[in-house]
């Protein structure tokens, strides 16, 4: 059993944004961090190029975060858990929606963090998030949940379960209401200059 505490020294907990960018595991080229940005635990975080970390997002490291090339993490969005996030390129993520990557054992434990070690118990988990997918405002993504490649999540959204590729997604749970056309073929075969 792991067992999740935060120190109060912890790498990363008096860094802001720039202040983070050469104690990141990967920052690539042209990344924008804006200054009040939150990442903790920034040696286990990588974040490819043409990336925009926005104002307000807050990213707890855990057990590996790894964000693709042009992905765009908009205001208030929020990376927790403790676990493992990994990201696509071309994903924008809408301000204020909750990428979580573990959950709290309710079997016979209390759940909550700062307990003595027998009385709580963290479920770590992985979420995978392929390419050219769009998360709206305010969703909550749970983990041990893959976002198929080009899917569309609405937003207010509460995804718990996989989603289809190039699919569309709304409601509470999530579930799936069409089909998302795949890219155009000039838009597919650009090559970006990274």
């Amino acid at each position: 059993m792991i067992h999740h505490n935060i120190p109060k020294d912890f790498p990363g907990n008096e860094f802001m944004a720039d202040n983070v960018r050469s104690l990141l595991k990967k920052c690539g080229e042209n990344t924008k961090l804006f200054p009040l940005a939150k990442l903790c635990k920034p040696e286990v975080i990588e974040i490819g190029d043409w990336a925009r970390i926005h104002d307000f997002v807050f990213m707890w490291g855990g057990l590996g975060i790894k964000i693709g090339n042009y992905n765009d993490i908009q205001p208030f969005v929020n990376i927790w858990g403790g676990g493992e996030l990994v990201m696509g390129d071309y994903i924008s993520v809408g301000g204020g929606s909750q990428l979580l990557t573990a959950t709290y054992d309710y079997r016979g434990y209390r759940m909550v963090d700062g307990l003595p070690e027998d009385h709580t118990n963290t479920l770590f988990g992985k979420l995978v998030i392929e390419s050219d997918v769009y998360i709206g405002v305010n969703c909550t993504i749970m983990p041990n949940v893959t976002i198929g490649e080009g899917a569309v999540i609405g937003g207010g959204s509460f995804v718990n379960k996989d989603c289809e590729p190039w699919s569309i997604y709304v409601g509470s749970p999530a579930r799936k209401i069409g089909e998302r056309p795949p890219l155009k073929d000039h838009i597919k075969n650009w090559k970006p200059v990274l």
